[in-house]
């Protein structure tokens, strides 16, 4: 299987026509047909059937398109990993960070750091967290923050933990609670996030304590969460980040310790294949550094 059988027969799906995609890929019609025949030769099956003169996909034509166009996919990302290996240079600092982080911590963490490295040219880019290893993985960022249960492929990593909070409405009846247990929420509405490593650990919890929770609502990113709390719709179990970030917003939110202990977990990842500059240490200095400040204790190893 060639690139260039793939690329005529993704012209001609996407164009409708031989005549069209001749002139996309810039070759002749004959040329496009004789790849598209020798593609189906090798593949063992039509793509492609005229209909009144239409040159329609085949059923099983439709569903090799769709796998055709993630390959596709995979080579531009290819192609911009390329480019952000190209342009990484001394002095820079390159961070590929999962949503959570690079909402709210990471921007004011990165700004304090550039406000005393005037000349350090960075980025912070959001991706889930498999693309942050990815990219670690191919040395195209300089750090990356990945929220996964382990790190099996190959790069350095720097385990990450603290504990989960419950956040409250500030008029919630358990406001004068220090800590709140399973059982104190028996009865109250509880908002989750959709299910991950974190939230199943919490769900473990409350199934140890025999608590049925009275659950409102299931939503996808604790930002959100945060946001039903404030509204008065119920509790909630999140990460210390997005309840510090929350409760710095807006006035309608409680924090307080949840018991027994939920872990939060999440990886620091830096390119095996390079030695650790010292910004890249500095940097992480400061990370445990602010989170400290911002009362979030953090343990690694």
């Amino acid at each position: 299987m060639q690139f260039q059988q793939l690329n005529a027969f993704k012209a001609v799906y996407e164009l409708g026509t031989v005549t069209a995609a001749a002139d996309y890929i810039h070759i002749t019609q004959p040329a496009v047909s004789r790849l598209i025949a020798s593609l189906e030769r090798n593949i063992g099956f039509k793509l492609f059937q005229r209909v009144k003169g239409r040159l329609l996909p085949t059923e099983k034509g439709k569903a090799f398109y769709i796998e055709v166009s993630k390959a596709y996919g995979a080579l531009e990302s290819l192609s911009e990993s390329a480019s952000d290996i190209k342009n990484s240079s001394f002095g820079s600092l390159h961070i590929a960070a999962f949503p959570m982080l690079s909402s709210n911590f990471l921007p004011k963490l990165l700004g304090k750091f550039l406000s005393k490295n005037k000349n350090l040219h960075s980025s912070l880019k959001t991706y889930r967290s498999e693309e942050v290893l990815r990219r670690t993985g191919l040395q195209s960022c300089d750090i990356g923050f990945a929220l996964l249960p382990e790190i099996t492929e190959g790069v350095t990593s720097i385990k990450v933990e603290c504990n989960c909070v419950c956040i409250l409405p500030r008029d919630s009846s358990l406001a004068a609670h220090t800590s709140i247990t399973p059982s104190d929420l028996d009865g109250h509405a509880i908002i989750s996030c959709e299910k991950d490593h974190t939230q199943r650990q919490v769900d473990k919890v409350f199934h140890k304590a025999k608590i049925k929770r009275n659950e409102v609502a299931e939503v996808s990113l604790a930002i959100a969460i945060a946001s039903l709390v404030s509204e008065g719709v119920g509790a909630a179990i999140v990460d210390p980040f997005s309840a510090k970030y929350s409760a710095a917003n807006s006035a309608g939110i409680l924090i307080k310790e949840f018991r027994p202990s939920v872990p939060f977990r999440f990886f620091i990842l830096l390119p095996s294949l390079r030695a650790k500059s010292e910004t890249v240490e500095q940097f992480i200095e400061l990370f445990f550094q602010e989170a400290k400040h911002d009362g979030i204790e953090l343990t690694r190893s």
